[in-house]
């Protein structure tokens, strides 16, 4: 039981949007992309950052408990 694959696919697409949203940033640079980035892009990738460190919790823990039974 391991969890590690799809942690594995959510960093990478959290590192997509970081790098996606820098080079959007580089474009637009108005009043809306500040707001967009304060109200859904910092928030979203806090929670990302939230759920990465809640699956690798969960995952270590899965390990354990698998061990505990063999």
């Amino acid at each position: 039981m391991s969890v590690s694959g799809g942690l594995g696919k959510l960093k990478q697409a959290a590192k997509t949007l970081r790098l996606e949203w820098d080079e959007a940033r580089s474009a637009w640079r108005d009043e809306n992309a500040t707001r967009f980035e304060k109200d859904f892009l910092i928030p979203l990738l806090t929670q990302l950052h939230d759920a990465e460190t809640t699956i690798a919790h969960l995952d270590t823990t899965l390990y354990e408990m698998h061990r505990d039974c063999d």
